[in-house]
């Protein structure tokens, strides 16, 4: 053995690290998730095709989404005929209050289109609400919301309902390249409301 210079016995000599094993650039991806389709911006006529409650699993965050397809769009519209898209509703106060805000024109209730483009529909939008909660509230308060979820309650569900509506761009989200949308609904009047 030698001896370094302050006399105390050198070690062997170190051995090369183990090479660690080959791995291509590839390795270790993990999926992606699968964003669900939104309406771009336009003016749609969108038939309600599903409704489900869950929560974002990176979050906890709950919501109710659902799933509508477009029947008819304005020509400057983005999102095509036919396509099926996801309304997103977050289960805050602001976003609960925007569901309903789309039930009550889903169920005929709100003011439609026209009468929006037409002037102040502030007394039609109340009666609208008030004539939804009397039939929400004939089983119980959120009975709508529940049958539209798949709750047989006797309530009657907007699945497969007519509903109008303009998409605007709100501010941009956190991920990046998307953004808010507004949304304005419009009822579809009952000689409107063609069944798939």
């Amino acid at each position: 053995m030698f001896a370094n210079k302050f006399g105390v016995p050198a070690s062997a000599p170190a051995t090369a690290p183990a090479a660690p094993p080959q791995r291509s650039r590839y390795g270790g991806i993990q999926c992606g998730e699968a964003r669900d389709p939104m309406l771009d911006l336009g003016t749609y006529r969108v038939r309600i095709v599903s409704c489900t409650e869950g929560s974002n699993p990176k979050t906890g965050r709950a919501s109710v989404k659902l799933g509508v397809c477009v029947v008819a769009a304005s020509p400057d519209a983005g999102t095509p005929v036919d396509a099926v898209c996801t309304v997103v509703h977050l289960a805050t106060p602001i976003g609960l209050g925007e569901l309903k805000t789309m039930l009550v024109h889903a169920a005929g209730c709100g003011p439609t289109l026209a009468q929006r483009a037409a002037g102040d529909i502030r007394a039609i939008a109340k009666e609208g609400e008030a004539r939804y909660d009397a039939v929400d509230a004939s089983t119980y308060p959120g009975s709508i919301i529940e049958a539209t979820a798949g709750t047989a309650n006797g309530a009657p569900s907007m699945i497969g309902r007519l509903v109008d509506v303009v998409v605007t761009r709100g501010r941009d989200t956190k991920s990046e390249g998307d953004w808010y949308r507004n949304f304005r609904w419009g009822a579809v009047p009952e000689a409107e409301q063609i069944p798939a």
